[in-house]
């Protein structure tokens, strides 16, 4: 990405201070080919290779992780919402575009040279680590319970995610959200 020609550039820096200290941050400015952007459009299924050997941040969208089952069906996994992290946690899992999508990326090989890539490996592991706790626990608890569990996590969810795909995640019908959603709103 050409920096000078980007007028969204300082943007992106914002975003990426949130993982990177500000050290760092002007090390990355004067190196050449050091930020790549992608977008891609809504339902477009991310192959692994985009993300390979890079440091990969949602700057703006909504992504479903998921994986199909034996019985052919999607199950969600995950979502990955603008201004986090993005990696993909096994090779079976499948990344699709909710919405429009832009993705920045940092090559793993400019993370060494400005001394930041094992910081950010150990924050993408425990980043993950988080993450799949969170998903156990859901596991642990009524559809209620996750549904709860899920509204406290991600509070602008339902503003961004079809609801198809939130039932998915929670391990339940659409119907049965619907019904969840209802008994909550009236009790």
């Amino acid at each position: 990405m050409d920096k000078n020609n980007n007028p969204n550039i300082e943007n992106y820096i914002k975003i990426l201070s949130i993982f990177i200290d500000s050290s760092s941050i002007t090390k990355l400015k004067q190196v050449d080919g050091t930020f790549y952007l992608k977008k891609y459009s809504k339902l477009t299924i991310i192959e692994n290779k985009d993300l390979e050997n890079s440091f990969c941040i949602l700057i703006y969208g909504a992504i479903r992780h998921y994986i199909i089952n034996n019985n052919k069906t999607e199950q969600t996994l995950r979502f990955t919402l603008s201004g986090n992290m993005l990696c993909q946690y096994q090779p079976a899992e499948y990344l699709c575009c909710i919405s429009e999508c832009i993705i920045l990326s940092i090559p793993n090989s400019v993370l060494e040279e400005i001394g930041e890539y094992v910081h950010l490996k150990t924050y993408t592991q425990n980043t993950i680590q988080e993450n799949l706790k969170f998903e156990i626990n859901l596991l642990r608890t009524s559809p209620e319970e996750r549904y709860k569990k899920l509204c406290e996590q991600y509070q602008y969810i339902f503003l961004l995610v079809p609801l198809k795909y939130i039932a998915s995640f929670l391990g339940i019908t659409p119907q049965a959200l619907c019904r969840i959603r209802k008994r909550l709103l009236t009790s």
